[in-house]
């Protein structure tokens, strides 16, 4: 699926630029939870824009920060906007115990005004999938909120870097999936950056890559 993204990430959010988003076409895409013990980055309000090209991403990006920038009291968060650069889905088959974790990553925060370039989201169903697929890919670094989709609850993976790890790791995440199995409505996606503002520095955002360990 080609296209982008805008997400409004917040621990708070006005009503009144909570009604001009929803104006904008913005839904609700609230996380809901995580595995019991997992660290938690998901925001308390997720917000999400798909524009379909370039000039209507680069509109609504536009307004919403503007609109931020102009009202102090708009978000305790931040903006993010991204591009769809990879986007696949897989075919579920049993769970292989045989296949090795091709890499684990360690992973730090970023400096105070500095952003993430990409991402990776595996996304699969939380109640379908194979629980000990979970397991290896959170021993492998990804972190993991549930989300709700259409076929129940999905849980997304994901683990965050610049543009140079995010494109070592993605063809092998990939075939690890493709190889391992037991991801039931699965997803692969990398998400570049193309945009984002934060309200506040000291808002903290998710992990990134600082190290890829390969097995």
């Amino acid at each position: 699926m080609a296209g982008f993204d805008i997400h409004i990430d917040a621990s708070e959010l006005s009503n009144n630029f909570e009604r001009f988003l929803l104006g904008l076409g913005f839904w609700h895409s609230d996380f809901c939870g995580h595995p019991p013990g997992a660290p938690s980055y998901e925001p308390v309000h997720h917000l999400t824009l798909q524009p379909s090209t370039s000039a209507e991403y680069k509109k609504a990006f536009r307004a919403v920060r503007e609109y931020a920038v102009d009202h102090q009291d708009a978000l305790r968060g931040y903006i993010e906007g991204e591009f769809f650069a990879f986007d696949r889905d897989l075919e579920n088959k049993t769970f292989d115990c045989s296949v090795r974790a091709p890499f684990k990553v360690k992973t730090g925060f970023l400096a105070p005004g500095k952003f993430r370039e990409s991402e990776i989201h595996v996304t699969m169903s939380r109640d379908k999938s194979d629980p000990k697929l979970a397991a290896i890919l959170m021993k492998m670094g990804f972190f993991t909120a549930y989300l709700s989709k259409p076929y129940g609850i999905g849980q997304v993976f994901t683990v965050q870097g610049s543009h140079a790890q995010i494109q070592s790791l993605l063809p092998v995440i990939y075939e690890f999936l493709r190889q391992v199995g037991g991801a039931a409505e699965c997803s692969v996606k990398e998400e570049r950056v193309v945009g984002w503002w934060i309200s506040d520095l000291r808002v903290s955002l998710p992990p990134v890559i600082e190290q890829i360990a390969w097995n």
